[in-house]
C-alpha cells in the first residue's frame, strides 16, 4: 500500500531533523574523524547509529509523565478515570491517598522483550525493575496513569508492581488495569498468581 502524502511528509520531517541534530553533534565534536570514514567502514556505522535510534524511540515511545498533585480522595481519582469496571475494594480504607505534589516519569516496559512473550509472574516484573535499574511505582501512580493516559491498558494490560496490599482474606494485590472488547477495567493483580493477558503485557515502572 502506497504512503499517504501526510505519512511521507512527517517521516520527511523526521528525517530532516535527525539530520540537523547529527550534524550540530559531528562539529560539536569533531567531523573530521566520521567524515575521514571510507564507504566500507560508515555502512556499519549508519546501521548501528539507525538500529540504536530505532531502539530509543521505541523506549521513550513508552514514557509518559503524570501530575501527581491535587488534593482528591482515591474515591475521587477512580471515578475520574471513567472506567467501565473498577474494583470497589480499591478505596479510601484499602489505598489512602497519600498526597504528593509535582509530576512523576512513568515508563511502560514491554515483559516480552525479557523472556515472557504470553505470560510474567510479579517476582518476574521485580526481576526486570532490577535488571533495568528502575525503581517500583506506588499505587497512586498506577490509579493516576488510568486516569490520565486511558488509551494504553486498551494496547496492553499494566500491572503496577508497587508494595501489595493485602486483602482481607491476607492475600497481596497491586493495581491492575485491563481491557475486554474495548471496555476500561481497574482490577486488582493477586501477586501469587502469573499474568497471561497475551504477547506485549506490559509492567510499569518509574
Amino acid at each position: 500500500m502506497a504512503k499517504s502524502r501526510s505519512s511521507l511528509g512527517g517521516a520527511l520531517g523526521f528525517v530532516t531533523l535527525v539530520i540537523t541534530k547529527v550534524m550540530t553533534a559531528i562539529k560539536e565534536h569533531g567531523e573530521e574523524i566520521l567524515l575521514g570514514l571510507s564507504e566500507d567502514k560508515l555502512g556499519p556505522v549508519v546501521d548501528r547509529f539507525v538500529a540504536e535510534l530505532v531502539a530509543l524511540a521505541r523506549v521513550a515511545s513508552n514514557i509518559f509523565r503524570i501530575n501527581i498533585g491535587g488534593n482528591r480522595t482515591t474515591e475521587q481519582v477512580v471515578t475520574a478515570g471513567n472506567y467501565q469496571s473498577a474494583n470497589s475494594w480499591i478505596n479510601s480504607k484499602n489505598f489512602p491517598w497519600r498526597r504528593r505534589q509535582g509530576k512523576r516519569t512513568v515508563e511502560l516496559v514491554d515483559m516480552a522483550q525479557y523472556g515472557f512473550p504470553s505470560s510474567y509472574s510479579f517476582a518476574d516484573s521485580l526481576a526486570v525493575l532490577q535488571k533495568l535499574g528502575l525503581d517500583r511505582p506506588v499505587y497512586e501512580d498506577g490509579l493516576l496513569f488510568g486516569e490520565q493516559h486511558p488509551e494504553k491498558q486498551r494496547e496492553h494490560s499494566i500491572m503496577f508492581p508497587h508494595e501489595p496490599v493485602s486483602d482481607t482474606d491476607g492475600y497481596p494485590n497491586v493495581v491492575y488495569l485491563w481491557s475486554n472488547d474495548g471496555d476500561r477495567k481497574l482490577s486488582l493483580y493477586l501477586v501469587e498468581l502469573g499474568c497471561s493477558r497475551g504477547r506485549g503485557s506490559q509492567v510499569v515502572a518509574l
